[in-house]
């Protein structure tokens, strides 16, 4: 596998998708030499894999490593501290999918789950009791075909809901413009934008881009008849003792003007690693989360949303657009996560060696290895000052250095 995804790494380096996506950068020679010689072939320990590829990032970076009951079992950092809040990027897809399964299991049982707030039993009711299977006809009132698109296929990137009526990863404008403490109108007209550009089919095409999560939300927002923000703080920050301050969603997080993110759910969270582990907990223990000292936080997901969230949610959808599928690798998707494995297009033969993740383009690296009961973040900020290399973007070179540690977290463990 390890070799394979060095294979593709270097047919990245020829890619004009990332060319042009990514800003220009001012090439590092020591970085291209510590990615390519360092990394690859003289790093034989964790902490002399990290202090390599750490001096090719633009602020530095941070790893850390947890075992099957969330203890910490490794860390190392350099310059990027632990609890530094930074944008995560795409790992905020993983969080909206807690999110609105956080909603879903209140919404069933709020004695049962923990920390519920105000998204109590029943009161997200609007289009019926909240489930991955309401659509977007009896949440938002759409009509036709785009009315039949369910949460489940909004989480998972297969409602059919298309870039710019295109087969791109961007997204509708409307999105990163909204203002600060935009209205439901607002929101409304904007959600209203992604299904009228649209053209796909619900439920047969795979596209990865943001407009299926803002969709996600919006009808998260009138299910449960609370701002974004309100669910997002007291299903997840307040529980999970995040600051308030810090752990804010943004539409635009290249743009120094304040911009609403109630519809960014695919991008636009800024949050610390150590935070973050809090959360991905859940995912590892089969539902239980950690607060801010680090004690139990039981029943914070239903074993239910946790399988949901890490499943194959293609269902026979086909691959419309994916950056990864672009260089030959078919991983699959669960809810805001890759399936990382070697058999994908056979879900019970990729559970035997599932690696579930969240990579960011700036790098960021979250991943959850339930068959060797591990999981692991790899915290960069990388905007593309000194990536190393100008036509591998920050997501693959953190991808790079993943491939290469993780025999060493599996020797380290004795898996």
């Amino acid at each position: 596998m390890k070799f394979k995804f060095y294979l593709i790494l270097v047919s990245l380096l020829s890619s004009s998708f990332f060319a042009n996506c990514q800003k220009s950068v001012s090439t590092d020679k020591g970085a291209q030499s510590l990615l390519f010689a360092g990394i690859a072939g003289t790093c034989f320990s964790i902490d002399t894999c990290f202090d390599q590829y750490a001096k090719t990032t633009d602020e530095g970076a941070s790893f850390q490593v947890y075992d099957g009951s969330g203890n910490r079992i490794y860390a190392r950092q350099s310059i990027l501290d632990y609890n530094t809040y930074r944008p995560i990027a795409s790992g905020s897809k993983w969080v909206t999918a807690i999110t609105a399964m956080r909603a879903i299991d209140c919404n069933a049982n709020s004695g049962t789950y923990a920390n519920c707030g105000t998204v109590t039993t029943g009161t997200c009711a609007t289009g019926g009791t909240l489930s991955l299977s309401r659509t977007t006809g009896e949440v938002l009132g759409w009509t036709g075909t785009k009315g039949t698109i369910t949460l489940r296929q909004l989480l998972s990137f297969t409602s059919g809901l298309n870039a710019g009526g295109g087969n791109g990863s961007g997204q509708a404008s409307c999105i990163s413009t909204l203002p600060v403490g935009a209205t439901g109108t607002q929101k409304d007209s904007c959600v209203n934008e992604i299904r009228d550009q649209s053209t796909g089919t619900p439920g047969a095409l795979y596209q990865y881009n943001s407009n299926h999560m803002a969709v996600a939300q919006r009808m998260l927002e009138v299910s449960c008849a609370k701002t974004w923000s309100t669910i997002f703080t007291q299903l997840i920050v307040t529980p999970l003792g995040w600051d308030a301050n810090q752990a804010v969603w943004s539409g635009n997080i290249r743009s120094t003007e304040p911009t609403d993110g109630s519809l960014s759910g695919a991008y636009g969270l800024t949050i610390s690693p150590e935070h973050y582990a809090r959360m991905l907990n859940a995912l590892l223990t089969n539902g239980t989360a950690k607060n801010t000292s680090g004690a139990n936080i039981a029943n914070f997901l239903s074993t239910t949303s946790v399988t949901e969230i890490s499943a194959d949610q293609y269902n026979g959808a086909k691959i419309g657009y994916s950056q990864f599928s672009a260089f030959g690798y078919r991983w699959q998707y669960g809810l805001g996560n890759w399936r990382f494995c070697t058999t994908t297009d056979v879900p019970a033969e990729c559970d035997k060696d599932l690696i579930s993740h969240s990579i960011g383009i700036n790098g960021f690296y979250p991943w959850v290895d339930k068959n060797r009961s591990y999981m692991a973040i790899l915290a960069v900020n990388n905007i593309g000052r000194k990536n190393g290399l100008s036509l591998l973007p920050a997501s693959s070179t953190s991808l790079f250095f993943a491939e290469t540690v993780r025999p060493l977290i599996h020797t380290q463990i004795g898996k």
